[in-house]
């Protein structure tokens, strides 16, 4: 258990309001959930990974040890190791992954020098190997990507081949794995979705969201019938509602794609770039039309830059990494609907942060590590805490450490209260 995480106190004094802003000048009051150079497993913690959680708000995450073994991290333990797999060998292993609400995970590590996902069961998948459902002959080439929903339905993207071997891939495929281990292929080359044909080769995108429950999916694919300056689609509950070359309806088209989330009311939202200038093009989308942009003003400066990360839950609450004039900058906004009018700052890059909750600086937040090129790198709950990864810097600058932070956001639901209180009763229960 990391004897270190002092959430119910931290959040004792956030109930009696003793943060500060991201803007008031003072230090912004948090906890540190992991750390590089923690005690984990008889080792040391040594790679810090994005955070994730599930519906209960737990955290979960792949951890690298000084040893060289992997460890999958959730609500305060180790509770696997990569050398459980022995006489098998599991090595490195992806920074996403995902949990489920009892405890499920799954991971993406090398299993016996093949790219696998793997989970509490024990292995799922592995390359050079019969793809699942497909016929005879078809193997996979790899394993990407995982992620997982509150009941344990596991989703990742796969290269498929024709058995001719080797990691070439003639396509991809977006598979499912439901909590009584059935694997099913959702999407692949040749689907339509929308009277739009998923495109041969690297036509499903390594962007994709599935709501809590199962029941709402956002997926990013080529359209086979499109150049391909203007193929990609976003499909939402199998309904493009953007792609490529399209209309934004706010006098531009769109360009680009990537961050993407969905909830469990269907609700959605993404980010990317249109073909405005570039001083305007990035934007983060809600509903299929676009809440904010690059240059608009929101509290406390100007948008800027390209949006790292981004992430919705059940309460309509979003959060996302922006720069605000030009500085990298942790946004949250109350009412999803209205990002323009709720967003606000908690935390940027260069602010002091207090880590036990006696409003003195401890650190200085040196970076934001969440990034989308590995997937989702936010994942908001709702249990009014927002995690992320971060530089932490010594107030000397002696000294600089990833770890994983814990803040409270400013404004929580009803729900958000009472899982704040069931959580305090439980910490103090231990």
């Amino acid at each position: 258990m990391n004897t270190r995480t002092t959430r119910r106190g931290f959040a004792l004094a956030l109930v009696a309001g003793l943060t500060a802003s991201a803007t008031a000048g003072g230090p912004v009051s948090g906890d540190i959930v992991l750390m590089e150079g923690d005690a984990l497993e008889g080792s040391t913690v040594s790679i810090i990974n994005a955070p994730f959680t599930n519906g209960l708000g737990q955290i979960g995450m792949v951890v690298g040890l000084d040893d060289g073994r992997r460890a999958i991290w959730y609500d305060g333990a180790a509770i696997f190791t990569s050398d459980l797999a022995l006489p098998d060998a599991l090595t490195g292993g992806e920074g996403t992954m995902g949990i489920g609400n009892s405890g499920e995970f799954i991971y993406s590590p090398s299993f016996n020098g093949d790219d696998s996902v793997w989970g509490q069961g024990g292995l799922i998948a592995v390359e050079n190997t019969q793809a699942p459902d497909y016929t005879a002959g078809f193997n996979t080439t790899f394993h990407s990507r995982p992620q997982m929903t509150d009941d344990g339905t596991a989703y990742w993207i796969s290269g498929i081949n024709d058995g001719a071997g080797g990691t070439s891939s003639l396509e991809r495929i977006l598979y499912r794995r439901d909590s009584g281990g059935v694997i099913t292929g959702l999407y692949r080359a040749g689907d339509v979705i929308d009277g739009a044909t998923i495109a041969t080769g690297s036509g499903i995108d390594f962007d994709y969201a599935f709501s809590g429950n199962n029941a709402n999916s956002m997926v990013l694919f080529n359209d086979a019938a499109q150049a391909t300056t203007a193929d990609g689609r976003v499909a939402v509950n199998n309904v493009i509602i953007a792609g490529e070359g399209l209309a934004t309806g706010q006098g531009d088209n769109w360009d680009n794609f990537d961050n993407m989330a969905v909830n469990n009311a269907g609700n959605h939202v993404f980010s990317g770039d249109t073909d405005a200038a570039t001083t305007s093009d990035e934007f983060i989308a809600y509903n299929g039309s676009i809440a904010l942009r690059e240059g608009d003003a929101i509290n406390p400066g100007n948008l800027s830059g390209s949006v790292d990360a981004l992430s919705l839950n059940n309460n309509n609450e979003a959060v996302f990494i922006w720069d605000v004039d030009s500085v990298e900058t942790l946004l949250y906004a109350s009412d999803a609907a209205d990002m323009a009018g709720s967003t606000i700052a908690l935390l940027a890059v260069g602010d002091l942060f207090d880590a036990d909750g006696d409003n003195v600086a401890d650190w200085i937040i040196d970076d934001f590590n969440a990034s989308s090129a590995i997937g989702p790198g936010l994942d908001l709950a709702e249990d009014g805490f927002v995690h992320v990864e971060v530089d932490l810097e010594s107030l000397d600058g002696s000294l600089n450490l990833e770890a994983i932070i814990s803040l409270r956001v400013p404004a929580p639901s009803g729900a958000a209260l009472l899982a704040m209180t069931a959580l305090l009763a439980s910490r103090r229960r231990r």
